[in-house]
């Protein structure tokens, strides 16, 4: 097995080569993807009815429209043997009709198919065993564009051969990348194009390597049901955000709104952030089902244009973190935007509603002409170096900034007056 481990590497360091990059010019992911998984609220428990009404409610409560389209299956959807020709199959008890079917429903539905697979000898959820890719990737892509599937998100379970496989190794012996690039490389030879959402949790920094073979990376660990995770996730998000760019967005991993684990401010700020980071907006609620529906609140975030078109602004270009004040327990992040905008959102980490005060300065203005206040629906005009609004407890002030001058001009037209002192 070592040997094999040894050769399985050398392969991997040619597939990871540069002549993986005009997978990036595929046309795909031009924008953050967006979307539905089954994860945050089925765990690895999915099955046919769960995929086909939470799609269906996709279309239904017009979150298709706005842009939500790639329905994944997560794990659960398999089994540990693969058939006699050694290809996947899938939980025929789960799953009656079969995954090319699943395929089928969800492109009638104008949705877009995907599939969830590991880069270990097993998928995540295991046990009860289900089969992974490693050392299976060439023919598992071709099932795949088989299929039909339209994107894959590819995990990092059961991967590390010198430490026998264990379920989860944040330490692994070597870095995951060889066997991310093989399965790209095994994708880019099927004659359909799909979406690679590299999943292996930020362990070896995949900013550095993932975008020449996926279109997006996970940045750091599951998302929880927690507020904590919030902080944790964007802490991690801060050293990569310059990498976001179109083909290639850091993934800070599925949305938890809806999951009724937030407060509405709360859902407010994940959602904010996700968006204005360029993250993939991925719901991982349960959107209608047997027993559940979202709430009217929730949705309406998961609908917010505004939001929705900071993330999928063509410059994509992300926000970064502008001043952090640790004690007070706020900080701000702002970004550009297409049409000389800027985005900004003052975080308010404390539980209690208070006044915060954007300083123009921190975000590199003097003057905005026009201030959208995102969550509080309303609009400022003719703002001088700072703005001043109510933020909830844990709650966001997110704002969209035009008609702006850069910090340190004050021109006339703007800042004169009649005090005697001379403009320029």
């Amino acid at each position: 097995m070592f040997l094999q481990f040894l050769l399985y590497a050398s392969i991997g360091s040619v597939a990871s080569s540069t002549t993986l990059k005009p997978r990036l010019d595929n046309g795909l992911a031009l924008t953050p993807q967006m979307g539905w998984n089954t994860y945050n609220h089925y765990s690895c428990s999915p099955n046919e009815t769960i995929v086909h009404s939470n799609a269906q409610a996709l279309v239904d409560l017009g979150l298709s429209s706005l842009g939500y389209r790639y329905v994944t299956t997560d794990c659960g959807w398999t089994v540990a043997d693969r058939l006699p020709d050694g290809s996947l199959t899938w939980n025929d008890t789960l799953f009656s009709q079969g995954f090319p079917a699943m395929g089928e429903y969800l492109h009638d539905l104008g949705l877009l198919f995907g599939v969830y697979q590991d880069s270990g000898i097993l998928l995540c959820g295991s046990p009860p065993d289900q089969a992974g890719s490693l050392y299976h990737e060439a023919q598992d892509a071709k099932t795949f564009a088989s299929w039909n599937v339209d994107s894959l998100k590819y995990d990092n379970c059961y991967s590390d051969a010198a430490t026998d496989y264990p379920n989860v190794n944040y330490a692994p012996s070597t870095s995951p990348e060889p066997r991310f690039a093989n399965m790209s490389h095994a994708l880019l030879q099927q004659n359909r194009t799909i979406l690679f959402q590299i999943c292996e949790w930020g362990i070896s920094f995949p900013a550095g390597w993932a975008p020449s073979i996926g279109h997006s990376w996970r940045i750091g660990n599951d998302i929880i049901p927690d507020w904590r995770t919030i902080f944790r996730t964007i802490n991690q998000a801060a050293p990569q955000t310059d990498f976001a760019s179109p083909g290639q967005w850091p993934d800070l991993d599925m949305l938890e709104v809806g999951n009724n684990i937030f407060s509405l401010p709360e859902e407010e700020t994940h959602f904010s952030l996700w968006a204005i980071l360029k993250s993939p907006l991925i719901i991982g609620a349960a959107l209608k089902d047997e027993v559940t529906a979202i709430n009217d609140a929730s949705l309406e975030v998961l609908k917010q244009t505004d939001v929705i078109s900071f993330n999928q602004d063509s410059l994509g270009k992300s926000a970064s973190l502008r001043r952090r004040w640790t004690e007070e327990g706020y900080e701000v992040w702002s970004g550009p935007l297409y049409d000389d905008r800027t985005v900004a959102a003052v975080i308010n980490w404390r539980n209690e509603s208070r006044d915060l005060t954007l300083d123009l300065p921190d975000i590199g203005l003097q003057y905005a002409g026009i201030v959208k206040n995102i969550w509080d629906e309303s609009t400022a005009q003719d703002v001088r170096t700072s703005y001043t609004a109510t933020v909830a407890g844990h709650g966001t002030m997110l704002l969209e900034l035009q008609n702006t001058t850069e910090a340190g001009v004050y021109t006339k037209a703007i800042f004169g007056t009649s005090s005697g002192y001379v403009y320029f």
